[in-house]
């Protein structure tokens, strides 16, 4: 017989159990569509915390200090080191506060402002010490607007102390360093002059961000380990490092997810198996007229293997399918919930045809026992027993 024929009668034979046949389907359906969610959400997940990291650690190097004890001079010296493109003096406070709720107060030289991707929504930038723009989410609470003065309480000593920056808002924005997880942080940008006038701490800073003119992790590495050990009480952070970090945390969830993945799999195999067991079991008399009238036990295999192929190949398609819409779903609703981090959805071909192919050899491997029971059918006695 020909494959064409072989091909024929196994269309015929998937049309003649149609409801064995769609819940096969539907399983196979299942497990590729879960295994096709899951992954595109894994990777659009690293690739927006990727994105995120590089936005709110734009440097390859960053030194951070709980107080401000970082002599500004050091990051001059550092900007003229081989291979440091620029430095970026800076003063984070994360403790401050403006009637009684706590804001993000923060201070960088007015010539870097666009370095932190400062998205205006109304205003202005400050020109000069003293002023300063807060972010929508502050403004709108505080019923804050443009040419107000805002009074920052700001701690001083370890004795608890607490110093009162006046500023003047010119401004509103709607995000800084490319919206790092959403920033709801309620902050207050202001040139870094006003924060060091007003805390008598001329001269000092801290925080540092670093950024080399080409990658060189050697040098980069070396630069990291001085800077620990000329600021012991700071932090350095190196944004390879955290990109590093988070990548080994979301292996750990994507391993997860594969046991989820291989469990629905072995569900799907399962399913597939007793579909073409009951198919052999059913066809017996089928199956010994074909041989009696000539057919080789490979062309009696090929008509079931057939089948099982045709119902992965399309239950892997319409899984695919559904994965990808589920990926959407999940990014609508993440969007619904306020999720302050929105996972793009990638579409990934390779992911695709690694799912097809799982599916298809998770199917035959199911159903070798059922095809290698056709070789042991003899034709005379199953028509004798007929």
């Amino acid at each position: 017989m020909s494959l064409r024929t072989l091909f024929t009668m196994s269309i015929r034979n998937l049309g003649s159990r149609r409801s064995r046949v769609i819940l096969t389907m539907l399983a196979i359906v299942y497990s590729v569509a879960l295994m096709i969610t899951l992954e595109t959400m894994t990777y659009g997940f690293k690739v927006a915390i990727t994105n995120e990291v590089e936005n709110i650690l734009p440097t390859d190097l960053m030194v951070y200090s709980e107080s401000v004890s970082i002599p500004e001079a050091v990051a001059q010296v550092i900007a003229r080191l081989p291979h440091v493109a620029y430095v970026v003096p800076a003063i984070i406070i994360s403790t401050a506060q403006v009637n009684g709720e706590t804001v993000t107060l923060i201070g960088i030289p007015s010539q870097y402002f666009s370095y932190f991707e400062v998205h205006m929504e109304n205003g202005s930038l400050p020109m000069s010490n003293g002023e300063a723009i807060v972010q929508d989410s502050l403004a709108s609470k505080d019923g804050i607007s443009i040419g107000d003065t805002i009074y920052v309480q700001v701690l001083t000593g370890i004795q608890g102390g607490t110093e009162v920056i006046p500023l003047k808002v010119t401004g509103v924005f709607s995000s800084i360093l490319g919206g790092f997880l959403g920033f709801h942080l309620n902050m207050i940008v202001t040139p870094i002059g006003t924060l060091q006038s007003e805390l008598g701490d001329e001269g000092f800073v801290n925080a540092m961000f670093i950024k080399l003119t080409q990658e060189n992790p050697a040098y980069l590495s070396q630069l990291a380990t001085a800077l620990s050990e000329y600021f012991p009480n700071a932090n350095v952070y190196e944004q390879s490092s955290v990109l590093s970090s988070i990548s080994n945390a979301l292996s750990m969830v994507n391993l997860f997810f594969i046991v989820i993945i291989a469990l629905s799999l072995i569900v799907t195999g399962l399913s597939v198996a007793n579909t073409a067991i009951m198919n052999v079991r059913e066809r017996t008399r089928e199956i010994g007229i074909l041989k009696a009238l000539g057919a080789s036990n490979g062309q009696v295999m090929i008509i079931f293997l057939l089948e099982i192929l045709i119902m992965s190949i399309i239950g892997s398609v319409i899984g695919i399918a559904l994965g990808i819409a589920g990926a959407y779903l999940a990014r609508y609703i993440m969007i619904k919930l306020n999720v302050p981090i929105i996972i793009p959805v990638i579409l990934l071909p390779a992911l695709y045809v690694y799912s097809l192919v799982i599916a298809i050899i998770t199917s035959v491997v199911a159903s070798i026992p059922s095809l290698i029971s056709i070789t042991r059918i003899r034709p005379m006695e199953v028509l004798r027993i007929e």
